[in-house]
C-alpha cells in the first residue's frame, strides 16, 4: 500500500528510463558491445538459414532440383540462442554488480523496485533493437554471398520483398525476446538490492 502511494508520488516515465538507459550504455560501451554481439550472432545465424531456405525454394520452383536447408541446422540455431541468452545474462549480472552503489544511491533518493526493473529492461530493449537489426543485416549478407555463388546472384532477385520484411520483423522480435528473457533475473536482483548494503559495497 505504501509502495503504491510512493509510486504515484515518484514519476519515472519510459522517457526517463530511456534517457538513463542510453547514458548507461554509453558509459559501459565495451560491455554493451559484447551484449549486442551476442544478440547479433544468434539472430544472424537464424537469418542466414531462413533466407537460404527462401532462396533455395524459389530456385527449386524455377529451375528444379532439390536444394534445401537441412533440419539439423535449425537445431544449431537453438544452440546459438541458448549461448546468447547465457552470455547476455552473465553480462547483465556483472553490470548489476558494478552498479551496486549507483543502484543504492537511486533507491536512497526514492527510486522504487519497479523503477530499477524498468531501467534495466529498457536498456535491454535498446541493445536488442541494435543487435537484432545488425544480426539481420549480417544474416542477409551471409545468405546472399553463400547462395549467390551456389545458384547465381540473378536467381536471388526472384525472392519477394515480403520475405525480407517478414524476416526483419521476426529478427527484431526474436532479439527482444532473447534480451528480455536474459535480463529478467539480473534486473530482478538489481531491483531487490538493499540500498544500505549496496552503498556499503566496494567494487
Amino acid at each position: 500500500m505504501m509502495e503504491s502511494r510512493a509510486a504515484r508520488r515518484i514519476s519515472f516515465s519510459f522517457a526517463d528510463a530511456f534517457r538513463l538507459g542510453y547514458d548507461n550504455i554509453k558509459r559501459r560501451f565495451n560491455r554493451s558491445v559484447l551484449i549486442v554481439g551476442a544478440i547479433a550472432l544468434g539472430v544472424a545465424f537464424f537469418s542466414t538459414l531462413y533466407l537460404m531456405d527462401a532462396f533455395f525454394k524459389v530456385y527449386t520452383l524455377k529451375e528444379g532440383g532439390n536444394l534445401q536447408v537441412e533440419s539439423y541446422q535449425y537445431w544449431l540455431v537453438v544452440v546459438s540462442f541458448t549461448v546468447s541468452i547465457v552470455s547476455i545474462t552473465n553480462s547483465m549480472l556483472i553490470a548489476v554488480y558494478e552498479r551496486y552503489r549507483e543502484i543504492g544511491t537511486m533507491k536512497c533518493l526514492g527510486a522504487l523496485d519497479q523503477h530499477i526493473l524498468k531501467l534495466f529492461l529498457v536498456e535491454s530493449i535498446i541493445l536488442a533493437l541494435v543487435g537484432g537489426t545488425l544480426g539481420f543485416g549480417v544474416g542477409l549478407l551471409g545468405a546472399i554471398m553463400a547462395c549467390g555463388f551456389m545458384i547465381g546472384f540473378r536467381s536471388l532477385l526472384h525472392v519477394p520483398i515480403s520475405v525480407f520484411l517478414y524476416l526483419l520483423f521476426g529478427a527484431i522480435s526474436l532479439s527482444l525476446i532473447l534480451s528480455t528473457a536474459a535480463t529478467i533475473y539480473p534486473a530482478y536482483r538489481a531491483a531487490k538490492l538493499n540500498p544500505v548494503e549496496a552503498l556499503r559495497h566496494e567494487i
